[in-house]
């Protein structure tokens, strides 16, 4: 390993198509987490049990998960300018859906059409993040990328809670947010240039035929890298999504707090979130991946077992969530980092689709998993249970040290 530049730490080899990327991030997990802000208003609305609330955050992460393969091979057939584009349309009408719906069926339906976008985006933006950096920016540009995407996560409980605040209706909050990206969706179509150069001619590249799919996943350099990449997507999934479902319903039922500390609770995790993602980008260029990635894994465990420990303190509530926060997303660039340095144009979609079909499948079962706990156990009890899925993470790092 050689000097370490320190000038040129967080310099960027395409910061303009970065940072579009980036606000499309940004947007795409707004809308991913919009419903765990309101879970405790849809348990009393609808008349539901908290496992029904977190079934909803499920169904979203099941569709997204099926459909995020079929999007990464039309991520590298048609360009990822598109599919970014139409997936945060859909994934905007799967919010307006929501905020219409009077039954908890409407509510299930809405989040069929939401996972359907949501599931174009990361096979897209991450394949396009791999392919505009690599090399000695690819740790950093996945820091600057998932920075993008804790800001957007960290903004759904301050923004969704303030539009609540002010007009007393979580409905109004959901159009409203979800107007931005359908009008950023258009902006973006507009600005973003491919990797590889602007499309022209759509109408050739959109046409893919059975063989040719066949032919791509059969040349697709198949390996047990790639089971331990899933794997480890899977697992980060696991304990994510049953963290940022529940958060705010742990912090109310634990404190007694009103649902508006609760919230904020949240948000400072999330802010955590954003925090680190960004300081962690650089130093996934400099030292070994696996093992920073089963580190993180390992001090995060560690602190979700705290949890069970700490009095429910306004204060270090607070403060040990914000630690939460900082210390479980720092392995989300660490793992695309990673993957960056297996994937190769040619092939990057469907790399990046496979393994956050992991991902989502791992989003899918935490809040499903942690909701039936839930109704089983103490809150108490039932949290510091995530952090079963950080120490088999970070034995899968450790193994992925083979390949």
């Amino acid at each position: 390993m050689g000097p370490i530049e320190w000038k040129n730490i967080y310099r960027l080899a395409h910061p303009r198509q970065m940072g579009l990327i980036a606000i499309a991030h940004a947007l795409h997990e707004f809308y991913c987490v919009v419903l765990p802000p309101i879970i405790p208003f849809i348990v009393i609305d609808f008349e539901v049990s908290y496992s029904q609330a977190g079934w909803l955050v499920t169904v979203f992460y099941i569709v997204y998960a099926l459909f995020q393969l079929p999007s990464g091979i039309l991520a590298d057939k048609i360009g990822k300018r598109y599919v970014l584009g139409l997936g945060l349309v859909l994934l905007a009408i799967g919010v307006i859906l929501a905020s219409m719906a009077n039954t908890y069926q409407a509510l299930l339906l809405s989040q069929v059409v939401a996972g359907i976008g949501g599931s174009t985006y990361h096979p897209a933006g991450l394949s396009a993040v791999s392919d505009l950096e690599s090399g000695k920016t690819a740790g950093k540009a996945m820091g600057f990328h998932g920075l993008g995407g804790a800001i957007g996560t960290a903004l759904a409980p301050a923004v969704i809670g303030g539009i609540i605040l002010f007009t007393d209706s979580w409905r109004l909050a959901l159009s409203i947010t979800a107007i931005v990206g359908i009008v950023y969706a258009v902006l973006f179509h507009k600005e973003f240039i491919e990797p590889d150069g602007p499309i022209e001619n759509i109408g050739k590249k959109i046409t893919i035929s059975d063989r040719k799919i066949k032919t791509q996943i059969k040349e697709f350099p198949w390996g047990p890298w790639v089971v331990g990449l899933v794997s480890i997507n899977f697992l980060l999934g696991v304990e994510i999504g049953a963290a940022r479902t529940f958060t705010t319903s742990y912090v109310f039922l634990r404190s007694s707090e009103m649902v508006g500390f609760a919230n904020t609770v949240f948000f400072v995790m999330l802010v955590g979130a954003g925090v680190s993602t960004i300081g962690i980008g650089p130093l996934a260029d400099i030292f070994d991946k696996k093992n920073l990635g089963a580190l993180t894994f390992v001090m995060t465990g560690f602190l979700l077992v705290l949890t069970w420990i700490v009095p429910p303190n306004k204060m270090l509530l607070i403060g040990l969530f914000f630690l939460i926060g900082a210390m479980m997303w720092t392995t989300v660039p660490v793992m695309n980092a990673l993957t960056a340095t297996y994937a190769k144009t040619e092939f990057s979609g469907m790399l990046f689709a496979l393994t956050l079909t992991g991902s989502a499948l791992g989003n899918s079962m935490g809040p499903f998993m942690f909701g039936i706990i839930l109704e089983h156990v103490d809150i108490m009890v039932a949290y510091p249970i995530i952090a079963s899925s950080s120490l088999v993470g970070a034995i899968a790092f450790l193994i992925m040290k083979r390949y």
